[in-house]
């Protein structure tokens, strides 16, 4: 079973085989999930009372 050297790779395997591109990825994502988690939380929280 020879491959074909003229065998076009998938561009999301391209993807997949970057080490670099899916730890940035993965990075950015947990942040920016985070962070929209965070301003959600802080933006129902109710006003707190002033003693």
């Amino acid at each position: 079973m020879q491959e074909d050297p003229e065998e076009k790779i998938p561009r999301a395997q391209k993807y997949y085989d970057n080490p670099w591109l899916l730890l940035v990825a993965g990075l950015a994502v947990m942040f920016v999930f985070y962070t929209l988690w965070g301003l959600a939380e802080i933006y129902s929280l109710p006003p707190a009372p002033l003693p």
